[in-house]
């Protein structure tokens, strides 16, 4: 399994803080894709979730729960949230804090079901050790 990160944006003032990336496995980026379908089907949604997206680039952590919601089981994942909207993504911090990595995984908040969202948030924690694993054979 091949995994790198890949730029998502090409807007560098957003990224003051962190540089913001995304997951590609073998060649494929989900997270692009979402945003681009996205984008496509739910504007709204769409910009309410880059807004999040420049708000985790440009500050060091983003407290208001409206945004970023950090995992209770999974504490090193945490949920962008277009705010009234249904868009959610998923990211980690790298280690280094350096740079922020937004998971592959995406999910549509329809309704309220816990377990919908918790499988999310195990995708992404599982994302993560995969990406940590991929730095581990680097070294």
């Amino acid at each position: 399994m091949n995994i790198r990160l890949v730029d998502i944006i090409h807007k560098p003032e957003w990224e003051r803080t962190h540089p913001i990336r995304a997951i590609e496995v073998d060649g494929r980026c989900r997270v692009a894709e979402d945003l681009a379908e996205l984008s496509r089907y739910d504007l709204g949604d769409f910009k309410k979730i880059m807004k999040v997206i420049r708000l985790v680039g440009e500050r060091e952590r983003v407290l208001n729960e409206k945004h970023v919601v950090r995992g209770k089981k999974h504490t090193e994942i945490y949920e962008m949230r277009a705010h009234r909207g249904h868009a959610r993504l998923y990211f980690f911090y790298t280690p280094d804090q350096r740079e922020v990595v937004v998971c592959t995984n995406s999910y549509w908040k329809t309704k309220p079901s816990f377990r919908e969202q918790n499988e999310s948030f195990e995708r992404a924690e599982r994302l993560r050790q995969r990406y940590l694993e991929s730095l581990q054979k680097r070294v």
